[in-house]
């Protein structure tokens, strides 16, 4: 059997894939959904496989959720935040989302989760709610920062935050 680059490289990020699908990350809070496999096509025909940590159907929507974990604090990283962002921002623009049944409607979701969270609340929101959900769980001035800024960002590109205290 031969094989060129492009077959090598196709063959080793399948692979990834597949181990990331087995794999729950410390970090990752599953277990409202169902973790799955997504192979995104370009226009060009190039193949690009990722796992998504929730996939949820309600309503014949698929919600797909990105999820990130913090065991000893209120949010989980910036590292872990933006690497979150990336994936919805890459789900986000797909044209088409097609499965077994055909083509679904869908919506991306970034799942923030905190064992020392003691609210939960849903970005994009009224500043008066996060300001009271702010208050409610003692974030300081960097932790407000980023809330603020993930409520804009969620904004501009059309996509939901949920962060969730995790017992």
């Amino acid at each position: 059997m031969e094989f060129n680059l492009f077959s090598l490289c196709y063959i080793h990020a399948q692979n990834a894939q597949n181990r990331e699908f087995l794999t729950l990350q410390p970090k990752e809070s599953i277990g409202i959904g169902e973790k799955t496999k997504i192979t995104i096509e370009n226009y060009l025909g190039g193949y690009y496989f990722f796992t998504i940590d929730d996939v949820i159907e309600k309503d014949n929507i698929l919600y797909l959720i990105e999820s990130k974990h913090s065991r000893d604090s209120i949010l989980p990283s910036s590292d872990d935040i933006k690497d979150g962002l990336l994936k919805l921002m890459l789900y986000n623009n797909l044209s088409i989302l097609q499965d077994s049944i055909g083509k679904r409607e869908f919506r991306v979701i970034l799942r923030l989760t905190s064992t020392t969270l003691k609210s939960s609340i849903t970005l994009p929101n009224t500043a008066q709610n996060r300001e009271t959900f702010m208050k409610n769980n003692n974030f300081n001035e960097k932790q407000k920062s980023i809330l603020h800024s993930l409520n804009l960002e969620s904004q501009k590109n059309n996509f939901t935050i949920w962060l969730e205290n995790l017992q």
